[in-house]
């Protein structure tokens, strides 16, 4: 038994690793390392465990016998005997840094589903199709795995959490399934490799067609390669060579749970009526704009939209009623690239005028715009978004001012282009459950109708339009709602335009606006040929070309008095005549044919 007269001290940052696996010891009570004795084979009496000096102590409290353990353990090539010592096999020298290796789902931070732990190794049962168990994999705390010898492993797999129900995903790794499940509560395949994840998904489909599977991929070739093969939706995590449970360990399990949320699940083909259910529209602004939509305000340049659509968020942020109309109030996402100076004194002109305090109010303002018909761009203001969601909590409200500018070079008449972006549009919205709020331009011929494709119009769920119908002191403006998909088109609103004195940050005098709510409604408009020939001739003798095509110049009246194209086409047809439908009107002819030389 003496040991120490033989050989030099046992350290414990040395041998323990090797020990512990060579003879499957398990952690019992901390720090100590329990199995089978290896002299008396009394079960769980002997033990491993770490000396105040360093060295590793063994004990058994059957037969008490430690020189014959340290004998077992060299005969067993667990520690090295005398003559590799004197050969200078081994340097007994301790290490500082040292940490005893962990089981493997310590490490990953998962539970145990369904699987064991013996010694340091965890052991996952294999099932067949049916059920059946026909394979295991041993997994060790470095994260070597292992299957039986000879064992089928094509088209096995194992399922963590509950039966197979509902909502179900499908992974590579045992670590990677177990976090999905840990963090979704949803039953979660572990599929074995990539290689063999779709041979599993198209057993799943076939064997239960009831069940709605996703595939939580991991963010790699081999792992987005399989995803696609399965023909199912899935979900890579955003950094590059990550799996779910990298997510999961960096992020949270909240994290994993959001980004797999966004998996856009395919809609059947037909629901029995009996399974439609109905509820009352849930409001963000009463009556004006609904919780999780699209909408769009739009008008022309100078109406006023950026006043009021700022209005509308700032009421949102603080829990303010929007002019006698009750507001949920949340956090707000404000997307504007340009104009950081005139957006702060129209909010200190908007707090002034309410008289409260914007401090510590969740409203953000961006600094500069989001193209959001590219990915990476759409991404990163997700990201952003994410990383404040823990202390502002989940948006209700994103305002995107203007939906042109962040459109960067993408043209809004394009109805691919146009369709990207409400694609990237519903993304974020159905990100956060939250209602997006688009600024927009007017069209070039109708001014009734937003700028742009028509198909802006089909995918929003409310439009409402903006127009100053006063310039005189004070301004005066009009909300007309153009759409309310699912309940009655409010009556119109009626602003005017409020001054509001403010002292900057530097204390210099100046002045905004803010928005009171009037009875005064916008008077109906003329529509005698008397006006519309007068307005034509206004409009004709401010181009400063000697010919001047029809359709410049309905277009520049259309935009000028708010009717349609249409309106002055006619107007400009009476009053030139059949003579000159060439398309081209001579100044000197037009406008000596009416008198007006």
């Amino acid at each position: 038994m003496d040991n120490k007269s033989k050989y030099p001290p046992i350290y414990w940052e040395e041998f323990s690793p090797t020990i512990i696996n060579k003879y499957s010891l398990k952690e019992t009570k901390k720090g100590e390392f329990h199995g089978p004795c290896l002299v008396c084979g009394g079960k769980d009496r002997f033990w491993i465990y770490k000396k105040n000096n360093g060295e590793l102590g063994v004990n058994c409290r059957q037969c008490g016998d430690f020189k014959g353990i340290f004998d077992e353990m060299r005969v067993d090539g667990a520690l090295p005997t005398l003559q590799e010592y004197e050969r200078g096999d081994f340097k007994y020298e301790p290490k500082e840094d040292f940490k005893p290796i962990e089981p493997y789902h310590i490490r990953k931070g998962i539970e145990l589903y369904k699987a064991k732990q013996i010694g340091s190794d965890i052991v996952v049962p294999i099932v067949d199709i049916k059920g059946k168990i026909v394979n295991q994999q041993t997994i060790t705390p470095d994260g070597k795995k292992k299957f039986q010898t000879g064992a089928p492993v094509e088209g096995n797999f194992s399922v963590i959490g509950n039966q197979l129900e509902g909502l179900c995903y499908l992974s590579e790794g045992y670590a990677t399934a177990a976090s999905v499940y840990q963090s979704t509560k949803r039953p979660s395949v572990f599929c074995l490799n990539s290689g063999n994840l779709p041979k599993v998904a198209k057993l799943l489909q076939e064997a239960r067609p009831e069940c709605k599977f996703v595939v939580a991929a991991d963010a790699d070739d081999a792992g987005i390669k399989a995803a696609k093969e399965t023909g199912l939706p899935y979900r890579v995590p955003r950094e590059k060579g990550w799996d779910w449970n990298d997510v999961m360990l960096k992020h949270g399990t909240l994290a994993v749970q959001k980004e797999l949320k966004r998996v856009k699940l395919p809609k059947p083909l037909f629901v029995p009526l009996g399974d439609l259910d109905f509820k009352a529209p849930e409001w963000l602004i009463d009556g004006m704009l609904e919780a999780n939509t699209f909408s769009v305000c739009f008008g022309s340049p100078a109406a006023g939209k950026t006043f009021l659509v700022l209005d509308m968020a700032l009421c949102v942020a603080t829990g303010q009623a929007f002019h006698d109309k009750f507001v949920k109030q949340g956090t707000v996402f404000y997307i504007a690239g340009e104009g950081h100076n005139g957006f702060a004194r129209r909010a200190a002109a908007w707090k002034k005028n309410k008289g409260i305090s914007l401090d510590d109010v969740p409203f953000f303002k961006s600094s500069r715009s989001i193209i959001i018909t590219e990915e990476e761009s759409v991404n990163e203001l997700i990201d952003t978004i994410d990383g404040m969601v823990e202390q502002f909590g989940e948006p209700e409200l994103i305002v995107i001012d203007t939906l042109a500018r962040s459109l960067g070079a993408a043209d809004e008449n394009s109805t691919q282009a146009m369709g990207a972006a409400i694609r990237a549009i519903d993304s974020v919205k159905d990100a956060y459950d939250c209602t997006v709020l688009a600024v927009h331009h007017t069209g070039h011929g109708n001014k009734d109708r937003s700028r742009g494709s028509s198909a802006l119009l089909g995918a929003v769920d409310s439009e409402f339009k903006v127009e100053k119908w006063s310039e005189e002191a004070p301004v005066k403006i009009e909300v007309k709602f153009t759409k309310m998909k699912d309940a009655m088109i409010p009556e119109p609103m009626n602003f005017a335009h409020a001054q509001m004195d403010l002292v900057g940050s530097d204390g210099s005098e100046t002045t905004s606006v803010a928005l009171l709510k009037i009875d005064d409604s916008r008077p109906s408009k003329k529509s005698n040929d008397v006006d519309r020939k007068e307005q034509v001739l206004e409009a004709f003798k401010s181009f400063d070309e000697e010919r001047v095509s029809r359709a410049d110049l309905k277009r520049d009246c259309a935009e000028k008095y708010g009717e349609s194209e249409r309106t002055f086409n006619n107007v400009i047809q009476e009053m030139i005549g059949e003579i000159f439908l060439n398309e081209k009107v001579s100044r000197t002819n037009y406008l000596t044919l009416l008198g007006k030389d």
